[in-house]
């Protein structure tokens, strides 16, 4: 915090100085374009995060370029013909240092607001807990699961939970909101992979697309994975408020790949109010921590 405070402070002293350059050396004669170009950089580099990934000399020199490109566009008569030579060089290395310096600035801050945003995660999810690995990476231990049930012929489940994005907008406490709205996304699944973890006992066949928890459940018919799947919604709705639309699909009834089956799940997903319309008469777990995957 200490180093952002710093930076943000020499950024704003910096504009005020080179807003009021001339002013202070009448001689310099900096034109008006500089000044839109100079303020456009400071809001797009801290308005765009995603430039971070990119490298800052990358940055630099298509600013850069940009510029002198914009002033070859703006100028005419004398500055014209001698825009990179004669009386204009010097105001034209003056432009093209203040883009370096205002870049540069820039940077440092956005640099401070990432490490700011990522100590605030650590902090958070460290107290609701982990996600689930993403849904390409996950999908390994689930496909084998399907590809063992097919083997020996045994009854296999599919899982899918989907939160609406109105739902992570509304949960959050004040401190995290805010943080960027990236962050509460993750808050928010964090929330649900925790009780999932505390209820499936294989937290390894859980995994997350999209806002889309996946969970394959190995030796569960099709009747049981709606029971599980209603007593997981229940769970999630219980503690974190959230109204999960759930969707099953099972092996080999409704699909034969692990594909299939995860579409298939995603397809049948609905609202809570229409999930077990029909109730099936079959014996299941008396609790979720029954179930042995």
């Amino acid at each position: 915090m200490k180093s952002l405070r710093l930076w943000t402070t020499v950024l704003i002293v910096w504009l005020i100085f080179f807003f009021n350059v001339e002013r202070i050396n009448s001689p310099i004669n900096i034109r008006f374009y500089t000044y839109i170009f100079v303020a456009l950089l400071v809001a797009v580099t801290l308005a765009l995060p995603r430039l971070q990934r990119t490298s800052f000399l990358i940055l630099l020199v298509t600013s850069i370029s940009l510029f002198l490109g914009f002033r070859v566009f703006m100028e005419r008569g004398y500055w014209y013909d001698n825009l990179f030579t004669g009386f204009a060089l010097p105001i034209t290395v003056t432009q093209v240092s203040a883009i370096i310096i205002t870049g540069l600035l820039a940077r440092q801050i956005q640099y401070g607001l990432q490490e700011f945003e990522s100590v605030i995660a650590n902090i958070t999810f460290g107290y609701v807990g982990r996600l689930p690995r993403p849904f390409s990476e996950g999908q390994g231990p689930m496909y084998r699961e399907v590809k063992r049930a097919r083997r020996y012929h045994r009854p296999l489940a599919v899982i899918a939970l989907k939160v609406e994005e109105s739902d992570i907008n509304v949960l959050l406490p004040q401190m995290v909101k805010e943080v960027q709205h990236a962050m509460m996304r993750q808050y928010v699944l964090a929330g649900i992979a925790r009780i999932l973890d505390n209820n499936i006992h294989d937290f390894e066949t859980i995994a997350l697309r999209d806002n889309n928890f996946i969970l394959v459940l190995p030796e569960i018919t099709a009747e049981e994975a709606d029971q599980v799947a209603q007593k997981l919604q229940s769970a999630v709705k219980e503690h974190l408020k959230i109204q999960l639309q759930v969707g099953t699909a099972n092996f080999p009834g409704e699909a034969m790949t692990f594909e299939s089956l995860v579409e298939m799940a995603l397809k049948n997903a609905q609202p809570p109010d229409r999930v077990l319309a029909t109730p099936k008469q079959v014996t299941t777990p008396q609790n979720l921590g029954d179930i042995r995957l």
